[in-house]
């Protein structure tokens, strides 16, 4: 890169990338001074200087226009998006400039997430960061040299307004550059993108992934902060305490520094739409200041007691795939440059399994409607399956989805071959057109009958899955929620349909938009009780009655399956359901809700006091939901009694057993099990049933019998056994189960079985 994208000016050997960025500027009129560059408010449009280029042929000049040796210059504009300069004292020509990060578009707070005990689900994830503004442009090539001053949001309003009237349909399409982001070629892109993270500019890394991949993000994004409004799900947060979740700040890089060395990008042109950026040399260097870092950084920090400061470099030649040079790749989409995501992590499972990439064709596809675009998508599954490729498909997929089968078809097709061979045949395929968006519109199922090989069949309409049977056989209806992840899920969507997207005049199916699609129905088809139920967040309800131990209580179950009430205990004690088969995890709170107190069943005494109780209803209501769907009335006798204190885990500790079994969840957390004595030798066979350890590191498991230690090596979700003899002694033998996760791992997760036998 020989200029900078933030201010235009041309990069000095002992800048560090362009966060050093001098621009030189224009003298104002009538005096010597030079104008002061400001720091960019953050509020202010991000826009990219435009580059030109010249080749230029060996012994000619720059000026004779011949191709050749590249040179660059840059223009930039005196437009109304550009305030006034006043000329400071000479001493500011010195005055270091940042890249500007542009304008947030209302941001979405942190989606669904949190995980608990009390209830279904609990799998939810934050959302992504709110805003995806507008990216970097082009300013029009007549502007006078010299850098631009970056605005206010008022200004900008303002300016954008002026510009609109001024000029009419041309500063529409400069407007919709800024939207579009990306950049003017791949080297734009490749410079853009270090240059973001190096100044830590999220909104300008979010402009360089593509429309195609972007957009469907950005619509759950702002769905689910609609949600949280209407739910009222902040007030939910802060009432019990939970409201540091939804600080501002909460995504910030404070104390966090970025800097880049040497980093020059090798751009290699795959087609006329996508090119490779190849990071062979450079290094990027991350300092960490613990003391100084705020929101999410600071509470890891917080969780991990760590004050010293961090400093790491990144080789960029060692990042990819076994140690090769981090590539990326960049698509071109109405002539602007993104570096994909999606393209990008093909790329490296393609390179490293040594895959050759294959090549889109030119001749241009799609269909005349929506219909049609779904009803060619289905139709091209026997085919896929047959052929065991997923090419048939690309051809009625969006440009951008396409093309990204048909450049990794080796890869795909491998992931397919076992598939190849089987038949499957499609009939009576048709979709009505439904709900339209600008360059956006659904397609939905009316019927499409499938049969394979075997006679069977199914039939899909626009609301139901109808197999031979009623065990094969699925209708939608209203409500995807459930307690455990389940086929009940797609019950929330309005219908079955696809989304599908005009490109170039035709219309063609988005896997992506229709994902979308579906979370959006997914979410409207909950109620706000419900998702309180499944971020952890049930205990935020107030109290609908009373219980009080050794009384029977009434209770009615919500939409979500659980009850909240007020709980007096007058003594300390454990306690529990009397029927506890009836019901699931019941839980109990500080009276404010703020504080978990303990599950009952467990054997976990409770202080004497005022608390909330949360209880969820048991399987039953859980199977009259998944038959009805909607929102059911259910109510369940309820008598809480005095807990003997046997928790699970004693169970199993008991003497006189000839098998056991346990889970261990930290590192170096050990359980002792007494087997029963026997007459005869015989053998103890061990078995760990599955295991959930850190990528990349394997754990171990040592059983010790009689002092004698045995040590089993895990890999995850891997079984494992080893046989142990067992002496014929007729005593009792305890075995001690321990795990280790491996270096540098603090948790796992493993079950385990053991079982005596004589000979």
């Amino acid at each position: 890169m020989k200029n900078c994208t933030s201010c235009g000016a041309e990069l000095q050997s002992h800048w560090k990338f362009c966060t050093n960025c001098q621009a030189p500027q224009p003298a104002q009129s009538g005096g010597s001074a030079a104008a002061e560059t400001t720091q960019p408010d953050h509020d202010a449009v991000r826009s990219e200087q435009p580059t030109q280029r010249f080749e230029q042929a060996p012994g000619q000049s720059a000026a004779d226009g011949q191709p050749g040796q590249r040179a660059e210059s840059t223009a930039t504009s005196t437009s109304v998006f550009d305030p006034p300069v006043m000329a400071p004292a000479a001493k500011s020509a010195d005055a270091t400039g940042t890249s500007g990060s542009g304008f947030a578009a209302p941001g979405a707070p942190a989606g669904p997430g949190g995980t608990g005990n009390n209830g279904p689900g609990g799998m939810g994830n934050n959302g992504p960061s709110g805003p995806q503004g507008p990216g970097g442009t082009n300013t029009p090539p007549s502007a006078p040299k010299g850098p631009r001053k970056r605005s206010r949001k008022v200004i900008i309003l303002v300016s954008v307004l002026v510009v609109l009237l001024a000029v009419g349909i041309g500063a529409f399409f400069y407007v919709q550059n800024l939207i579009r982001g990306g950049a003017s070629s791949p080297q734009g892109a490749a410079d853009q993108l270090m240059e973001s993270i190096e100044t830590k500019d999220m909104i300008g890394l979010a402009t360089l992934v593509p429309l195609e991949e972007r957009e469907p993000i950005q619509r759950i994004q702002e769905h689910l902060a609609d949600k949280m409004e209407e739910f009222k799900l902040e007030e939910a947060l802060t009432k019990v305490g939970r409201d540091e979740e939804l600080s501002e700040d909460e995504f910030s890089f404070d104390g966090v520094t970025i800097s880049m060395e040497g980093v020059e990008p090798e751009i290699k042109e795959i087609d006329e739409s996508t090119a490779l950026i190849r990071y062979a040399s450079g290094e990027v260097k991350v300092d960490i200041d613990p003391a100084a870092t705020t929101g999410t950084l600071r509470t890891i920090f917080d969780s991990l007691e760590e004050e010293e400061k961090v400093s790491e470099t990144i080789e960029l030649g060692e990042l990819g795939p076994d140690g090769s040079p981090l590539t990326l790749v960049a698509t071109e989409r109405d002539g602007r440059w993104y570096i994909s995501p999606m393209y990008s992590v093909a790329e490296m499972v393609n390179a490293s399994e040594s895959y050759d990439r294959g090549s889109v064709p030119e001749a241009s596809t799609g269909s005349n409607s929506p219909a049609e675009a779904a009803k060619a998508m289905v139709e091209a599954v026997p085919s896929v399956i047959s052929e065991g490729s997923l090419s048939p498909l690309a051809g009625t997929l969006s440009i951008h989805e396409g093309s990204l089968l048909y450049l990794y078809q080796d890869m795909f097709d491998d992931a397919m071959s076992g598939m190849n061979g089987e038949e499957i045949s499609v009939s009576d395929v048709r979709f009505t057109e439904g709900e339209k968006d600008g360059n956006r519109a659904t397609a939905v199922v009316d019927n499409i009958r499938l049969e394979n090989d075997y006679g069977d069949e199914i039939t899909l309409t626009s609301e139901c899955i109808k197999g031979e049977s009623d065990s094969d056989s699925f209708c939608l209806n209203g409500s995807g929620y459930t307690v455990e992840p389940s086929a009940q899920m797609f019950g929330g969507l309005q219908n079955l349909s696809v989304t599908t997207l005009e490109e170039n005049g035709k219309w063609r199916v988005s896997l992506g938009h229709t994902l979308a699609d579906a979370v959006i129905d997914w979410t409207d088809s909950l109620t706000r009780e419900q998702a309180l139920a499944l971020l952890s967040l049930a205990h935020s309800e107030d109290a609908s009655g009373d219980i009080a131990v050794d009384d029977s209580t009434d209770v009615t179950f919500n939409s979500a399956g659980f009850a909240v009430l007020n709980l007096r205990v007058d003594e300390e004690m454990s306690l529990a359901a009397e029927d506890e088969y009836d019901f699931g995890d019941m839980t109990v709170y500080s009276k404010d809700g703020k504080e978990e107190i303990t599950t009952l069943g467990y054997g976990d005494e409770i202080p004497e006091g005022d608390y909330k109780l949360v209880v969820f209803a048991g399987p039953e209501w859980d199977e009259e939901r998944a038959e009805d769907g909607g929102d059911i009335d259910y109510s369940k006798e309820l008598t809480l009694v005095e807990d003997s204190g046997t928790s699970f885990s004693d169970s199993y500790l008991d003497p006189g057993k000839d098998y056991f079994y346990g889970l261990l969840s930290l590192s170096g957390e050990a359980m002792t099990h007494t087997l029963k004595g026997i007459e005869d030798d015989g053998e103890l066979m061990f078995e760990v049933s599955g295991s959930v350890l850190p990528i990349g590191t394997p754990g171990t498991v040592v059983v010790t019998m009689d002092g004698e230690e045995h040590e089993l090596k895990l890999v995850a979700g891997e079984p494992a056994t080893v046989t142990i003899p067992y002496p014929g002694d007729g005593e009792e033998h305890e075995v001690t189960v321990e795990l280790f996760p491996g270096e540098g791992a603090t948790t796992a997760f493993l079950s385990y079985n053991g079982e005596l036998s004589a000979n």
